[in-house]
């Protein structure tokens, strides 16, 4: 009888012992990993089962046949050493679902921590949102003279290429992408993003020449003119895309994509040459032709790529590629103008207009390199380059339909060409925030 009440009072002092070491209200034991866990609550303390007496021996040793309830390892005096995990108890988390990241179970919504401390404590992320600043350069179209030297000719006439379509460099477009990213525990992921640039710009000219230039042939629209004084251009395009795609996981450092595309691509042209009216009287009667085409090219389609971890050390940066190709339905529209001058302050205008669909392709590739800011914020500094094939351009709309002048011909012919292609490439810059 004595020696139950000794072993009594020894586990009520092992109780009163352990009971001096329990944190404030907020923290939850965790008996089944041997740590402690703050609970973010004011609900009260929450307690493991108590220990039993048979845990303890006469020498007030705990026997370390089973885990503690209380967290810590246990001096030989019975007095337990509490691990704290952090201000908020997540520990080594991986994810916000509770088995993944220890996240503490058994609570109100109104329990859990609220945004601005989830913003500023949590180590994984579920949401990811980037906006980024784009600089992009697109490549001139495709080489097709359009003008000729008639100073030095050759035997059919004609001299050396004055002006070619080859010969319209664009100036940078600028634009926004945004980006958001819902990732599971296991690395997968679905992302929106939607970016804009525009406006590509060229506007290039010949020098002034008297009777210096001619159309090389077989003209433009059909039609072949000749002496001209001089060439004027001015070429634009705009770029616009969405996509959602479903990343999965496939290697640690390794992640597959797919989904469903829609991209814009659109270019508008006028080209302008100015001539005499009258050759045998100079000044000041002079004429012009306005050459214009407009085509927009609208593509859906489904696309697949991978995204690489290229170096990830843990450091000041990591660096990630990603490759994307996908076939694309195109719905390509384009209208052509031609307007000629029939007297000094008078013009007349004849146009056409064609659409139809086209198989194209897309491809991108891009190179990142993501530096932390603070635990949630990352800069983002990168490259990015499209290929774009199987367009509708303005320039290769010149040759192969037909629009005259009235007297001479009407607009008798209208096709679609859908050959052209193009590569836009730039810089990125911007911000990456986690939550």
């Amino acid at each position: 009888m004595m020696r139950t009440q000794a072993k009594v009072v020894r586990w009520m002092a092992a109780l009163s012992l352990a009971s001096a070491v329990v944190p404030a209200a907020g923290q939850d034991w965790l008996s089944e990993e041997g740590t402690s866990r703050t609970v973010v609550s004011e609900s009260g303390v929450e307690i493991g089962d108590p220990p039993s007496p048979e845990r303890f021996a006469d020498g007030g040793e705990e026997i370390v046949s089973a885990p503690s309830p209380l967290a810590g390892a246990a001096s030989s005096t019975g007095t337990a050493v509490v691990e704290e995990e952090g201000a908020w108890g997540f520990g080594d988390m991986t994810g916000w679902v509770a088995d993944a990241c220890r996240y503490p179970r058994d609570q109100g919504p109104f329990q859990q921590p609220g945004l601005l401390q989830v913003l500023h404590d949590a180590k994984c992320a579920t949401w990811t949102f980037r906006g980024e600043a784009l600089l992009l350069w697109r490549n001139a179209p495709q080489g097709l003279p359009l003008y000729s030297d008639l100073n030095a000719t050759t035997p059919n006439g004609f001299g050396a290429t004055a002006f070619d379509a080859a010969q319209m460099e664009s100036t940078p477009a600028a634009g926004p992408r945004f980006s958001i990213f819902r990732t599971d525990d296991c690395g997968n992921a679905w992302e929106y993003t939607w970016f804009n640039a525009a406006n590509f710009r060229s506007q290039e000219a010949t020098l002034p020449t008297v009777n210096g230039y001619g159309m090389t042939p077989p003209g433009i629209f059909g039609n072949l003119y000749q002496p001209i004084d001089t060439v004027t251009s001015d070429l634009s395009a705009s770029i616009w895309s969405f996509e959602l795609n479903r990343w999965s996981r496939w290697r640690p450092n390794i992640a597959l994509l797919h989904g469903y595309r829609m991209l814009g691509w659109g270019e508008t042209l006028s080209l302008v040459d100015h001539y005499q009216l009258d050759p045998a009287n100079p000044a000041p009667d002079f004429g012009q032709d306005i050459f214009g085409s407009r085509t927009y090219n609208s593509l859906y389609g489904y696309q697949i790529g991978t995204d690489i971890r290229l170096w990830d050390r843990g450091g000041w940066i990591r660096i990630d590629s990603i490759l994307k190709g996908g076939a694309y339905y195109n719905n390509a529209v384009q209208s052509s103008s031609y307007t000629y001058q029939t007297g000094p302050d008078t013009f007349q205008t004849a146009a056409v207009r064609a659409a139809g669909g086209a198989a194209s392709f897309v491809g991108e590739v891009g190179l990142t390199g993501t530096i932390p800011l603070g635990q949630n914020i990352a800069l983002r500094v990168g490259y990015l380059g499209l290929w774009l094939q199987g367009l509708a351009q303005p320039t290769n709309q010149l040759r192969g339909q037909t629009i005259t002048a009235g007297g001479i011909g009407t607009p008798t012919t209208a096709t679609l060409n859908t050959v052209g292609s193009t590569v836009v490439q730039g810089v990125t810059l911007g911000l990456e925030g986690r939550w």
